[in-house]
Formats: structure tokens, sequence, C-alpha cells
């Protein structure tokens, strides 16, 4: 008896363990030192210097090849506002605000340095002429606009900051169209100790450069800098000077530096992943940082440059593959707050929305155009679109919205805000469907992306069978009994199919794929609509031939090559995904700093792809089923992630050990269904919930709302810890990463 209340106990030992939360063994300052960025000789240019930002402030520091050292400032809120006819990149594009130099009594002989991305700081220790040194160090505040700088300067060196405005014109100059904007020299001003650079805009308003520099209790230097922007009135420059000398003040900083390292350290623990490739590894979470640094609640939605600034092609706000991309992990990697950016900016502009296409249609469809300026959405018709616009663009943004509805399960946004907007965005297409004699409905003549004019794009067929299934979906879900769900079926049932070749899928109804051209839009049926996938054996042959003849290694483009590591992950081909996930990071676009540049011209789009990219291989969950590591390589025997957010409202967590699953939580935030495939290589147990099988990769399990269940192997010990690869290499970037 003795004996069996003993093993009784024991047994409800063992359940209690598995039947509670999992343990979090992750010492996350330690961890990120990892993958923190390393400099071991001087930067020298913008694309590889440290980085830091807020959402709004950008800040970046190097030294230019025999120049002094430069502290460059961005901010994504500065734009020429010039509202002509003619609503461009070019009217309304972002403008450069400026730089600092250090100049010094003694010449800057080189230096080292370490961008901490747990507490978002930078710290350089400056080499100087007769072996002085200068330690600096520089943080963009999180919850206040504000770039503080500290140094220490020694007994025999002095120094000081000085400011060189930027000419104030958009970068991207059109002469055909006459358009060389140039607004007036800024104005310096001093208010009390406090100095301003004053830009006046043509357009109005202006924006404000203020700078102050203080010594500090211990001796040491602060340099204090913010950029305000106002429009169309005036800055109020006394405000400005109020702003630096309240945070002049030692003990307001200190309070400020505790806020800034609390948000930084809160914000990575929302959801964590390890694995055993330390380059990807380290960029993933380089990237974590980055998308923060790019982007915060109630700031401008972030452009091809985020806060930073360089001269480039492209300085205002694409739609038909960049934003997109740029937003594709984030609702996956569980940061909410920065994903819903996106919503809140579309769903604030839009009556743009609706007036930037023809007037006749406005009574029920709005549009997007391929490029924007950061608060007008320009006319669909106008360049570059004016003869053949890119009509699917909205709907392809609205995908990245859906995953935000499907990963909360917000049904008052679902109401109110995404479906009467999916609406208009399907109608564009619906309004100007033509019919053949055999009854088939064929779309117009339009852009396919980076790509074609033709008839039948596979851009505009899969996009609208997409947007027409999810009305009738969220229809079926809200009983809606909507006036249009007829026309929706008739439309899916009508519509050509996607036009194909011996190739695989076409680009339109009369030309092939683009072969070697970086932009996969007539294959976004495959991903990431997920309309023909690898659960229908009907389809696979052509999915493999599409890819096999367009996902071809040689196409010498990161977020290219991400995107087809993804297609081999909902395909489940994990080598293949791993292939060209090494293709990827092995890219000349892609740069010491992990800043994407195309022809010396930054690029952000890639920071979401390439993230996107090895979530796909842990985690997917389109279809109404949830894939744990579905497109994992064999090469990889661990894996671990915690709280990554999957469609119905799931947290999950999960563990691989010796080539399959050995453990998986799931935490119901909506008490939604749950399919799942689960990777276990032979019998598994549960505790916390009830299952049902459905075959040998896949179960039921039945969660209500606020519940977790655990599912485990035997000797599963769950545990989230990081992977630790003996004798690997960390710290892949920074100036540092070519000796790895």
């Amino acid at each position: 008896m003795k004996q069996f209340f003993l093993l009784l106990l024991l047994w409800v030992n063992i359940v209690y363990v598995h039947a509670n939360h999992i343990i979090d063994q992750i010492d996350w300052e330690t961890f990120l030192s990892r993958h923190d960025l390393v400099w071991d000789k001087t930067p020298d240019s913008y694309f590889n210097a440290p980085f830091l930002g807020n959402g709004l402030l950008g800040a970046m520091l190097y030294q230019p090849s025999g120049n002094m050292l430069r502290l460059d400032i961005g901010s994504s809120e500065v734009l020429e506002h010039r509202n002509t006819n003619a609503k461009s990149i070019v009217d309304n594009g972002r403008l450069p605000i400026g730089y600092f130099e250090f100049a010094t009594n003694y010449r800057i002989k080189g230096s080292t340095g370490r961008l901490d991305i747990y507490n978002a700081e930078a710290r350089f220790n400056l080499e100087m002429h007769r072996n002085q040194t200068v330690e600096m160090r520089v943080k963009v505040l999180r919850n206040t606009d504000i770039i503080v700088l500290d140094y220490q300067p020694t007994e025999n060196l002095k120094g000081y900051w000085v400011y060189r405005p930027l000419p104030s014109v958009v970068p991207r100059q059109n002469p055909n169209r006459g358009h060389v904007y140039l607004n007036p020299p800024a104005v310096q001003r001093i208010i009390g100790d406090v100095n301003l650079s004053i830009q006046k805009r043509d357009g109005g308003g202006d924006y404000v450069t203020a700078w102050k520099e203080v010594q500090l209790a211990d001796g040491s230097r602060r340099l204090l800098i913010t950029v305000q922007d106002d429009y169309p009135k005036n800055t109020d420059l006394n405000r400005v000077a109020s702003l630096l000398n309240e945070y002049a003040d030692e003990n307001k900083m200190k309070t400020a530096f505790n806020a800034h390292r609390d948000w930084w350290n809160n914000f990575y623990t929302q959801s964590f992943v390890s694995i055993p490739h330390p380059q990807m590894e380290s960029l993933y979470w380089g990237l974590q940082y980055k998308l923060a640094s790019m982007m915060r609640k109630g700031a401008p939605l972030c452009d091809l440059m985020g806060p930073w600034y360089k001269e480039t092609n492209w300085p205002g706000v694409w739609f038909n593959l960049n934003t997109q991309m740029l937003f594709s992990s984030l609702h996956i990697s569980n940061q909410q707050e920065l994903a819903s950016t996106l919503s809140d900016y579309i769903h604030d502009n839009e009556q743009n929305l609706i007036n930037s296409i023809p007037e006749e249609y406005r009574h029920n469809a709005a549009g997007l155009v391929r490029c924007t300026g950061r608060e007008q959405i320009d006319p669909v018709f106008e360049w570059p679109n004016a003869e053949y616009p890119e009509r699917s663009n909205l709907i392809y943004l609205m995908y990245y919205m859906w995953e935000h509805y499907r990963m909360t399960m917000d049904d008052t946004y679902l109401r109110k805000q995404y479906f009467p907007l999916l609406k208009r965005a399907v109608n564009f297409l619906l309004n100007v469907l033509e019919k053949d004699d055999a009854g088939k409905l064929h779309t117009p003549k339009a852009h396919s992306p980076e790509a074609i004019n033709d008839s039948d794009t596979n851009y505009d067929l899969s996009s609208l069978r997409w947007g027409c299934q999810t009305l009738l979906e969220i229809n079926r879900r809200l009983k809606l009994k909507d006036k249009q769900q007829k026309e929706w079926e008739n439309t899916l049932n009508h519509l050509v199919p996607y036009p194909t070749d011996q190739n695989g899928f076409m680009a339109s109804a009369h030309q092939s794929a683009p072969l070697g051209h970086r932009h996969w839009c007539h294959l976004f049926q495959i991903y990431p609509y997920y309309l023909v996938n690898v659960e229908q054996p009907e389809n696979q042959e052509v999915i493999m031939r599409s890819l096999q003849y367009w996902g071809d290694p040689k196409i010498p483009n990161t977020w290219t090559q991400a995107v087809i590591s993804s297609m081999y992950s909902s395909m489940q081909q994990g080598e293949k995904a791993l292939e060209h996930m090494n293709y990827a990071l092995a890219t000349k676009n892609l740069t010491a700093n992990f800043m994407h540049s195309e022809g010396g011209s930054p690029c952000s789009e890639t920071y979401g792809g390439l993230s996107r990219m090895l979530l796909d291989m842990l985690i997917q969950s389109w279809g109404n089923k949830i894939r744990i590591f579905p497109g994992v390589s064999r090469e990889w025997k661990q894996a671990v992630f915690h709280k990554l957010r999957a469609e119905g409202g799931f947290l999950i967590s999960a563990n691989r050990k010796n080539g399959s699953t050995e453990w998986i939580e799931i935490e119901s935030l909506a008490g939604e269904p749950c399919i799942l495939q689960h990777g276990f290589n032979g019998n598994y147990k549960i505790s916390g919930a009830k299952i049902k099988k459905i075959d040998d990769s896949s179960c039921r399990v039945y969660l209500k709302k606020g519940e977790k269940a655990l599912l485990y192997t035997d000797n599963a010990k769950p545990i989230i810890t990081p992977i630790v690869i003996p004798q690997g290499h960390y710290n892949y970037y920074g100036v540092s990463a070519a000796k790895h």
C-alpha cells in the first residue's frame, strides 16, 4: 500500500511538472550579447556603421575615410510638404536633416566598438594620436525623442561637436517633370545655451534640430540632440529648448535611461528563438532590434530608410512588396505593438485610398499605388502606373492585416475596420472584370509588379481569389449575409484559371514567368496566399516546377532568396529552404550592419523578409492548421522557440531534439479550434487538455480561452534555454564579421 502511494505521488508530481508552465531559463543579457554587432576597426559608411533608433529618431556613428568622426541624424517624420497636383514622392518624400562632426585637437587614428542590442546602446573607444583615448556612448531614448551621446575627454584632449545641416531637398528628382525643389537654407539661433538649426519649407512648416552640450558631475561631457517637425505651422522654439534643458538634469536623464533600458529589455522577452545556425540566429536577433528601432505606436509608417537617412532613389513608401515584406514577421514573433502600426496607418488614411482611384469607382472601391509620400496616397493611375495600374496592391497589403486579425481574433476589428476596407479593395478588381463567350471572368490589362503589363496576371488572379475567399469566410463567421456574397461566389466559380506553361505558373495569360527576376508576384498563389499548397496533391507538381524554374540560386538578391526559402518551407522541403537561407546570407546586398543595399540605396523590406524566412521554418499556421518545425532541415537536430503566435490566437512554444519534436506548449488566447501538425516521431503524451488523433502526424487539441496544454515525449524536459554550438562563432555582424 505504501509503495502504491509513493508511485501515485511520483505520478502526480510528473503530471504536475508537465501540466504547469514550461521553465524559462534564458539569461537574456548574456544570450543577446552573443549577437551584438562588434567593430574591430573603424566603421566608415552608412552600410557598416552602428545604428540606433526609437521608431522616430535615428542616429549612426562612423568615420568617413580621412574625415572627422560623424554622427548622422535622421527622423522619419521630416518630409517635404509641397502638395502639388502630382502628389508623388518627389513632392512629399523624405528630407535629410544633417550630421555632427567631432572636432578635436588630436587626430583620430581609429576606433573599436560594440552595439549592445539588449540595452540599445552603442559604445565606442576612439584611439587618438599620442595615445589619447575617448570612450563614447550613444543612445536614442525610447520614450523621449532625444539622442544622447556621452564621452570622456582626457586632460590634454579637447573636443567639441559641430553641426552640419544638409540641403533640404528630396533626393529623388525627376528632370522630365521639372522638379528640382530646394528649400531655403537653414538658419541658426541660440536660446540660452541651446543651439537650434531651423529649416523652413516652402510647402509650409519647418523642422528644427536642437542641441546642447553639458558637463556632468564626473567630468564627462554629454551632447543632447532632438529633432522636432511641425506642419503646417512653425515650431515653438522655446518648447524645443525647454525639452533639452529639462533633460540636461542628470537625475531626470537617469530616470529616462532606466525607462529606455526597461523598454528594450522587456521587448525581447515577447518571444524567443534559438537555432543551431549562429549566423542566422545573430541576424534574426539583430533584426528584432532593428525592426523595433524603426517602428513605434503613433510614429509615421516606415519607409525604405526607417529613421535613418541616406541619399536614395526611393525616399518614400512602397506598396507592391516592400511594406508588406517589412511587416511580414511581426505578428508571428508576437510583436503586436509594432505590427499594429501598419493597420493604424491604413485605416487612418482610408479616405485617401478611396480618393486615389477614378471617381466612377469611389462609391464602393479603394486602391493603392506602387509608391507614395508618407501622408498622401497617390492616384493609382498617376506615375509610375499611369497607363496600367497595379490593381492588387491593397489586397496584398491587407493579407498581412488579415494576419493581424487571425493572430488576435479581434472580431470587433474584423467587423468595423477590416471587412469594409477589404470589400473595397476587392471591388477595385470586381468592377472591371471582363467576361468571355464561355462565361469565364478575366482581369483587365494591368501591371504585374516590376515585370510586365498584361491581362490575367497571376498577381491579380491570386489576389482576387484570396480576397473573395476571405470575404466569404468573414461573412460566414460574423453572419453578415452581405449582399455581395453571390458575387464573390460567382467570381470564384468563373474566374479564369492561373495561366501555366511548361515552366509552371506564368506571369500572365500571354507571358511566361520572368526567369531570374527578383519579384515573385506570379507565384503569390503559392506564397503568401497558400491558395495552391503542399496539401493539394494535384498541385504539388506545378508548384515544384515553378520553384525549380524561377527559384534559381543565381538570383543575386537577399530578399528574393529569403522568399524562395519560405516557399520551400511551405512545401516542407527543409533542405532546399536551408540552401536558399544560406544563399540569402551570402548575398552582397546584405551589409555588415545588416542594412540592405540596392545600388547604394537602403531598402528596409529585407529586414522583415529575412526574419519571416526563419519563422516559416519553425512554425506555420495557414489553412486552419498549426505546423511545428515544417521547414527545418535534417541538419538542424535541435531548435527551440517560445511564445510565437499562430493563427487562431495561439501562443506556441516547442523544442526539437535529435531531429524530431520533443515537446510543444499551446496557450489559447481566443478559444478557437486547434489542429496541430506536431512533428513527433512516435508516441507522445498530453497534459492540460484533451486531444483527438487525426493521423500519425496531426491531432486536434481542445482548449478553451486562457487554457494551456503540453504535448511531450517520454523523458522530455520542457525548459527554454538557448542552443549552444560548441566552439561556435557568434557576433557575426559589424566590421569584425570578416574574421569569422
